[in-house]
């Protein structure tokens, strides 16, 4: 089987941050906003310090056999059989997600910027780039982030200081004004959409060039896309307000539209757009990738590559099949945590559990116990 190179720390953080963000940079606001209103950076915020938790124990299962991948770990933990099923259920589902991302923005590409352009040639011109990625490899894809990424933080910093002349403090009052249920129910979505999404990582862990220091690395992207996601939704509560964030489909870009500097500097629209594709790029290109090594390693091929092609393929159909429409893929977001929390963090919690049962009938220590 052919090994892919290995990525540094700084690159794998770097990872981590960008897909946190991916297309919830757009949508997490007004799904937020829906649930919890005035709350929302409440919400937001219990949301981040929850979905570190899942985190940490994604950084758990990366330290048991921790020179395989997910797939691998499956295989060994569960046995040949159930390893393989439960493989197959999470690559099924690295296909599944990897397709509401490229769906998600041709439809936002056709609603907001091309308006006259169908959704599915947004769809293949994305997937075609994201193939350029996957096939060049981890190591080469994790490199480009850092250049991207230097641009990424320049130009969301610059957002929150231009809009800062227009922020509203009664945007967040009352505080808790229906007590603390919408506010654990707005966090509901802010733990599945971004943080139970990036058990992907698990694909490429083995190949951080310093295991030790992956538990720090994974928590510190977290982290930082975490506050990025803060940010977002205080800003569009402050500026738009609870009301506007809610009914609007995608409010972060409709706040990039206040941007007003003078009668030169205004509508910054196109800069949010491209710091979301910045971000939901890479997102694609490692979800696509984990898919590719999955199916090799399942199938123990010698490269993953000839899987490209097949693979975008794929994610052609499932982005055209899965989300016929814009108003389907709104009501989507209504179950979709329920889907990534079975997936993400039942199955995981599954995993860590039967690895311990299996270690304790051995009398073996736990990695824990080391």
């Amino acid at each position: 089987m052919q090994k892919p190179g290995t990525i540094g720390t700084r690159q794998f953080t770097i990872l981590v941050t960008l897909i946190t963000v991916g297309d919830s940079i757009l949508i997490l606001p007004a799904a937020v906003a829906k649930e919890a209103s005035y709350d929302s950076w409440l919400s937001s915020i219990i949301g981040v310090l929850v979905g570190l938790a899942v985190i940490y124990l994604y950084c758990i299962i990366s330290r048991l056999h921790q020179e395989h991948t997910l797939i691998g770990k499956n295989i060994l933990i569960f046995g040949r059989w159930l390893g393989t099923a439960l493989s197959i259920m999470f690559l099924f589902t690295l296909l599944i997600n990897g397709s509401v991302y490229v769906r998600a923005i041709g439809d936002f590409m056709t609603a907001q910027i091309l308006k006259e352009t169908p959704s599915v040639a947004v769809v293949i011109l994305l997937v075609a780039c994201s193939l350029f990625g996957v096939r060049l490899g981890l190591e080469t894809f994790a490199r480009t982030s850092e250049i991207f990424y230097l641009w990424f933080v320049f130009t969301f910093l610059s957002f929150f200081f231009l809009l800062v002349p227009q922020f509203s403090l009664r945007n967040l009052q009352p505080v808790l004004e229906n007590g603390l249920a919408p506010v654990l129910s707005g966090s509901f979505s802010v733990i599945a959409y971004p943080y139970t999404e990036l058990i992907v990582f698990l694909m490429i862990t083995p190949f951080v060039d310093v295991p030790q220091k992956l538990t720090s690395a994974f928590l510190r992207g977290a982290i930082y896309g975490g506050i990025c996601l803060i940010t977002i939704i205080l800003m569009t509560l402050l500026v738009l307000g609870p009301v506007l964030t809610a009914t609007d489909n995608f409010p972060s870009y409709s706040l990039a539209k206040r941007v007003h500097v003078g009668e030169f500097f205004q509508r910054q629209e196109a800069m949010m757009a491209l710091m979301w594709f910045v971000s939901i790029y890479f997102k694609v290109v490692l979800y696509m990738y984990g898919f590719c090594v999955g199916i090799q390693q399942l199938l123990k091929l010698k490269e993953y590559q000839l899987l490209t092609y097949p693979t975008c393929l794929l994610f052609v159909v499932g982005a055209i099949i899965l989300l016929p429409n814009e108003t389907f893929l709104l009501q989507a977001y209504t179950f979709w945590p329920l889907f990534d929390f079975s997936v993400a963090v039942a199955y995981p919690l599954l995993l860590v559990v039967w690895y311990h049962i299996r270690q304790r009938l051995q009398n073996k220590p736990t990695p824990l116990q080391k």
